[in-house]
């Protein structure tokens, strides 16, 4: 994979590459590895394109198993390629989180302290993808027992630029937590990161 892409940028050194179609399908016989060995796959590729400074940008393949007259499990109308994080009627397979977390613009999130302060510190990607946080969020869910959400604390990020840290302070009210998911949050109201304090 290195020499491949480093080959391409000796080609056309001054030409940014977007790398598409990447990714792993588990959709043959000599490939009965699944979903784990995509996860493997999209991690290792994703540490070679970041090391690559004229990587531009990554397009991965693919999203959802979809139905082929050549697909490789299945009969008749349900015939189908398995190469999706999403399988044939949108139901999320374990490598979703995976490639929802290589997609963030978001290196690293951590939370610390207890409810009433909860510290966040996090760091936006210096590399693929790196662009402005504009108009993302950060939000609590304080969970108690059960699972049950009981409370949803959230702060507006400033204008954040690849590679910059950031830190900042949450204020939860409710006495009974156990565990509090902090997530980053896109303008369109998905969330970007996120990552578990548990008390």
């Amino acid at each position: 994979m290195i020499a491949l892409v480093e080959s391409i940028h000796r080609a056309f050194p001054n030409k940014p590459l977007v790398i598409s179609e990447y990714g792993y399908c588990a959709c043959t016989a000599d490939r009965p590895e699944g979903d784990g060995r995509r996860v493997s796959v999209l991690l290792s590729q994703d540490e070679v394109f970041r090391n690559h400074d004229y990587v531009a940008g990554l397009i991965f393949f693919c999203y959802n198993d979809y139905r082929t007259h050549v697909g490789d499990k299945g009969a008749g109308a349900l015939k189908q390629r398995v190469h999706g994080v999403v399988d044939l009627f949108g139901d999320r397979k374990p490598s979703y989180s995976d490639l929802q977390m290589e997609s963030s613009p978001i290196e690293l999130l951590e939370a610390d302290g207890r409810a009433a302060e909860l510290k966040v510190r996090l760091k936006t990607r210096a590399t693929i993808p790196a662009y402005p946080l504009r108009g993302y969020k950060l939000r609590a869910i304080v969970y108690g027992d059960g699972n049950i959400p009981l409370e949803q604390v959230e702060a507006a990020l400033p204008v954040l630029k690849p590679g910059d840290l950031h830190t900042a302070t949450l204020k939860c009210t409710e006495p009974r937590a156990s565990r509090i998911e902090v997530q980053v949050v896109r303008p369109t109201g998905l969330t970007a990161h996120w990552t578990t304090w548990r008390l």
